[in-house]
C-alpha cells in the first residue's frame, strides 16, 4: 500500500473530494454576522451606530465563500457542488448587500423635523382632562417653567 491511498479517498489536485467546508463557513459567518447584529448588537450604542464586530465577521465570510467557490470550480468538482457554491456565493453577496445598504444609507435615511417644538420656545394654548376629570390648562401653569410629557396608557 501506498502513501498516497493512506489518505482517504481519491484525490484531485493532492485535495480530497468532499464537502467544501470554506463555502459553507463562509455562508453561516455572513448570516451570523448579518443576524446577530439585529438580534443582539442594535440594543448596545457603541455597536449599533458602527458595525465593529458585524462588518468584519460579514466581510470574513464573504471571502471564504469566494475562495470555497474557486475550490470548487479549480478541483473538478460535480456539477451539483458547483452550483451550490455558486448559490452560496450568490446568497452571501444578497445578504451583504442588504446589510451594508441598511447599515450605511437606510440608517441615515430619517424625516426631516419640520413643526417639532424646540426647548425653551411657547406651546400653542390646550385643555385636557386629568385622572379625576378635571379641566387643566396650560394657560394656568403661565410664568412657571413646565415640563409636558404625552404617553398613552391603559390602566
Amino acid at each position: 500500500m501506498n502513501a498516497a491511498n493512506l489518505n482517504g479517498p481519491e484525490t484531485v489536485r493532492g485535495a480530497a473530494r468532499g464537502w467544501n467546508h470554506p463555502v459553507w463557513l463562509g455562508f453561516v459567518l455572513v448570516v451570523v454576522g448579518a443576524t446577530s447584529y439585529f438580534l443582539v448588537f442594535v440594543r448596545y450604542p457603541l455597536l449599533r451606530d458602527f458595525p465593529w464586530l458585524n462588518l468584519p465577521l460579514v466581510l470574513a465570510g464573504l471571502l471564504l465563500v469566494a475562495w470555497g467557490v474557486r475550490r470548487a470550480f479549480d478541483q473538478g468538482r460535480t456539477l451539483g457542488a458547483k452550483i451550490a457554491a455558486a448559490l452560496a456565493l450568490l446568497f452571501s453577496l444578497a445578504l451583504t448587500g442588504l446589510f451594508t445598504t441598511y447599515i450605511f444609507y437606510l440608517s441615515y435615511q430619517l424625516p426631516a423635523d419640520r413643526g417639532v417644538a424646540q426647548i425653551q420656545t411657547v406651546a400653542a394654548e390646550f385643555a385636557l382632562q386629568d385622572q379625576n376629570q378635571h379641566t387643566v390648562r396650560l394657560s394656568d401653569y403661565r410664568g412657571q417653567k413646565v415640563v409636558l410629557v404625552f404617553y398613552r396608557g391603559f390602566w
